[in-house]
């Protein structure tokens, strides 16, 4: 058993390594986390999923790089 030294403002609770059910944070499903990533996330596997792979790939700038004037006084 694993004793705490709590000061009275502080309420612990022990948690359980992995829980039997979860709450998705985004889409508020019940689910069954799969890994540790996915239950500190707290995102289903649909949710988590599409977090890993974006449907867009990310946006690409192209910048033109002006020449430098010269200094002279």
């Amino acid at each position: 058993m694993i004793t705490l030294e709590v000061h009275p403002g502080i309420h612990a609770t022990e948690q359980t390594q992995c829980p039997a059910c979860a709450t998705c944070h985004e889409c508020h499903r019940s689910f069954h986390p799969k890994s540790e990533d996915q239950l500190s996330l707290e995102l289903c596997d649909r949710c988590f999923d599409a977090l890993r792979q974006p449907g867009e790939p990310p946006l690409s700038v192209h910048v033109k790089v002006l020449p430098r004037r010269s200094a002279r006084g």
